[in-house]
């Protein structure tokens, strides 16, 4: 029997209300090992389902007491998260920290003299994120300190392994995709809701735009079919604004019956089940779950063939359409509405693709790194 290993995964921010976060430890304890989740963050929701055996650790969460939260609230203010963090690694003695983010790095190193093997994970294309963090020199410097004491680096995509080596060509970098969890429930072809679904956050990333001008011209020629946009807009201003223009490119095409925004759904799945196509035109995305989910429900799909992830996930042709523009979506939407067979023969193929994302593939991989870098160390 494999040895049990205690596993330490640690996010800055909220980590129990993030869906892959709680299935990845989840996945990890039901193979038999002892998973801490450690978050320092004032949001203390559990808002996605995780294993009742995954120890779950929040630094800085709300409590029932008064006087705790303010001492929290005070701690933040007046400490660095690295002596939070170093203090609850010394309590948790691991044999293996896994980091979300740089953030999550920085934790769990800066002024510690630990030596237990840290696998640091890349869940957006590491050119975003260099340029997002790096870009001051003494950000360089500090993280090109810090990623020495990094075992092994995880990426999702062959062409981000390339891209963190341009910034850090020392590393010992893995390619290990994210999980998709395959149900048992399929998409049952016989029911047709003339449905597009886009499930993402409500945001110019996310390019529901572009979706929306590519189902323009197909409005008058369908109109039976509707898209819906799941997801919620941030309550900040360029977002709102961004909601604002998508709300008035419906109204001044008279759209507002088929095009939908129902916001956030608690039961995801049952819409993907209701709908006939999924779509995530975003212009690049880290793993692009959005798509996956759907593929893994038997939806052919449809994306852009230059956007990162999303032209790995999408097989052009046969799970659905990889397309290089707005009039090229137009028509290839044009060529799945009209054609439930076309629908039924790409979703298909979709779900039986998406077996190579199954939990236990990725479980199995994730291991096989963990005690690597444990045998290295």
């Amino acid at each position: 029997m494999t040895k049990q290993l205690k596993i330490l995964l640690t996010r800055d921010r909220s980590a129990f209300s993030t869906k892959w976060v709680c299935n990845f430890a989840s996945n990890l304890a039901n193979a038999g090992h002892k998973v801490t989740l450690l978050c320092d963050s004032v949001e203390n929701k559990v808002d996605a389902p995780i294993s009742p055996d995954v120890i779950k650790i929040n630094l800085s969460g709300k409590t029932n007491n008064f006087l705790i939260n303010l001492w929290h609230r005070m701690r933040r203010h007046i400490t660095l998260p690295t002596w939070r963090f170093g203090k609850a690694l010394s309590q948790i003695q691991p044999d293996v920290i896994i980091c979300y983010f740089l953030q999550d790095l920085l934790n769990v190193t800066l002024l510690q003299k630990h030596n237990i093997p840290i696998i640091l994970m890349m869940h957006n294309p590491p050119d975003e994120v260099f340029q997002k963090h790096l870009k001051h020199w003494w950000q360089r410097i500090l993280f090109h300190h810090l990623m020495r004491r990094v075992s092994a680096v995880q990426v999702l995509m062959p062409e981000f392994a390339d891209l963190f080596k341009k910034e850090f060509i020392e590393k010992d970098v893995v390619i290990i995709p994210n999980q998709v969890p395959i149900p048992d429930l399929r998409k049952d072809y016989n029911q047709q809701s003339k449905t597009i679904i886009h499930v993402a956050q409500i945001a110019k990333a996310k390019r529901q735009k572009d979706l929306i001008e590519a189902f323009i011209p197909l409005a008058k020629e369908f109109p039976d079919w509707k898209i819906k946009f799941f997801g919620k807009v941030k309550n900040s201003r360029r977002h709102k604004k961004y909601f604002a223009e998508l709300q008035q490119l419906i109204e001044d095409n008279y759209l507002e019956n088929q095009i939908l925004f129902p916001g956030f759904s608690h039961n995801i799945t049952e819409e993907y089940l209701n709908a006939d196509i999924v779509a995530l035109p975003s212009y690049t995305e880290g793993f692009g779950y959005g798509l996956a989910d759907g593929l893994a429900l038997g939806l052919p799909g449809i994306g852009y063939d230059f956007a990162y992830a999303i032209n790995r996930i999408l097989v052009n042709e046969k799970s659905g359409y990889l397309v290089k523009d707005i009039p090229d979506m137009t028509e290839k939407l044009r060529l799945l509405m009209q054609n439930p067979k076309l629908r039924q023969q790409m979703g298909e193929f979709a779900r039986a693709d998406m077996q190579k994302y199954a939990p236990q593939k990725i479980i199995a991989a994730w291991l096989e790194l963990i005690n690597k870098v444990r045998a290295e160390k």
